[in-house]
């Protein structure tokens, strides 16, 4: 049976997204392994929010080389944030060209299509997409066991803060379906998870490209009368759209966590303007007033 060695950088985004990797490998009869000189396949979920993660993929690459010169069967492969970014997957294929497969954010599902083509005729395989029309459902996970799981509520960001990538590497704000998201959840409860993490670049803001009416807030109420489960958790929020439903939300509801993540950013009006935050100094002690 073959193995795979997936590293991850960067953010619980990525980490939700290797274990989503790891779930498809492990479809195709790959098993994990916790050495990476064991491994035949090595996949690096990269990160690109600051220079300092692109330059430990390099890093990383870089000594991989003497591996897959001793060992040139063994597949290489560079997914996530890094390569989405325009004339990256290029560049990668230019400074690495032993690395076998190049792919973004948009097409992770697409994995075990891309190691059945390099299986097939042995030619590397760099494929960035666009966003999709639908968001994929149903993919396998491999989850770290334990008691907290992580799971996916939106996709992507529009708030184009003047400082970060992340809209520019994982595409518009997408939310899930709540009644995907309810279903994980009570699946997750059967498999003996406690805690959920709900996920997204911007939390708050879940449900406004949905077709109904229905909100973080809501989905919250929803989630807590899913009986299996004792605690629940999200992560980012936003102090663009945090209101006050939400935070009543939170003190009625028995199982979300009374913990509030909220950056401030900057003190100064002015700078959180020059940073397209959408919010002031005084509306954010308005909101902290409010807890």
């Amino acid at each position: 049976m073959k193995t795979y060695y997936i590293k991850t950088f960067g953010c619980q985004m990525n980490e939700h997204d290797s274990e989503i990797l790891a779930g498809m490998l492990e479809s195709i009869g790959y098993r994990s392994t916790g050495t990476i000189d064991r491994a035949d396949f090595v996949l690096l979920n990269t990160c690109c929010i600051r220079e300092t993660a692109e330059n430990k993929v390099f890093s990383f690459l870089g000594r991989l080389k003497r591996q897959k010169m001793s060992n040139p069967a063994m597949l290489i492969g560079v997914c996530g944030c890094m390569p989405q970014q325009t004339g990256m997957a290029s560049r990668l294929r230019q400074l690495f060209p032993y690395v076998d497969l190049i792919f973004g954010t948009q097409n992770i599902d697409m994995l075990p299509v891309f190691v059945e083509r390099i299986a097939a005729d042995g030619n590397p395989v760099v494929e960035i997409a666009t966003e999709p029309d639908e968001l994929p459902e149903g993919l396998p996970v491999a989850r770290k066991e334990g008691l907290r799981a992580l799971v996916t509520i939106t996709h992507g960001c529009n708030n184009y803060c003047t400082y970060c990538i992340v809209p520019y590497v994982r595409g518009s704000e997408r939310s899930r379906r709540p009644e995907h998201i309810i279903d994980e959840t009570i699946r997750l409860g059967h498999e003996g998870f406690k805690e959920v993490v709900l996920l997204g670049q911007n939390v708050n803001s879940y449900g406004k490209d949905l077709d109904k009416p229905f909100d973080f807030a809501d989905l919250l109420v929803s989630l807590d009368r899913v009986g299996s489960i004792e605690r629940i958790r999200y992560m980012t929020s936003h102090p663009r759209d945090f209101n006050e439903k939400l935070i009543q939300t939170i003190a009625r509801t028995k199982k979300t966590c009374e913990h509030f993540h909220l950056p401030v950013q900057s003190g100064s009006s002015r700078i959180l303007q020059n940073m397209n935050r959408g919010y002031t100094r005084e509306h954010y002690l308005h909101l902290v007033s409010l807890i």
